[in-house]
């Protein structure tokens, strides 16, 4: 899923031969020029990709935080229709490891699992999983919240 999710996002890129793209153009360039999605998939797109650390912002410019020239787009590609479904949150906490740490996504798995294990595995796999996602420098709020919420949540009913 987020080797596809890295193709999609670095086409509009490879597409218009730039680093940083508008919004709007990077949108327009899923939508309307490669005829992927309706645009406000486009903007969902978006969002899931500067939430996973795909993409952020330089000034009111959307930077790819990989290197786009090294993304293989294979002839004919187009994304799958569950590129946007929901993920879980352990999922999300992993995938934002790997693109952090340049591990693959069972190294992530292992680097949570491991600060469990330091923890005396006295905490939730999720909490273990925002601690690792935090120690490898990735911005948790989106995910905080969701954690947050249900843990808060379990203890009140």
């Amino acid at each position: 899923m987020d080797e596809e999710l890295k193709m999609v996002v670095a086409t509009p890129f490879k597409k218009k031969a730039a680093t940083s793209l508008s919004i709007k153009d990077f949108e327009f360039t899923l939508s309307f020029d490669l005829k992927w999605m309706a645009p406000p998939l486009a903007s969902k797109v978006r969002d899931k990709a500067i939430a996973s650390g795909l993409l952020r912002f330089e000034g009111n410019k959307l930077v790819p935080s990989f290197e786009t020239a090294q993304v293989e787009i294979p002839t004919g590609f187009k994304p799958s229709p569950g590129l946007l479904a929901e993920r879980t949150v352990l999922e999300e906490l992993i995938s934002m490891i790997s693109i952090m740490s340049g591990k693959n996504e069972k190294e992530a798995i292992a680097i949570i699992n491991n600060r469990q294990e330091q923890l005396g595995d006295l905490i939730d796999i999720e909490i273990a999983g925002l601690i690792a996602a935090k120690d490898a420098g990735c911005d948790t709020a989106a995910v905080y919240e969701k954690i947050h919420a249900k843990f808060f949540h379990a203890q009140s009913t």
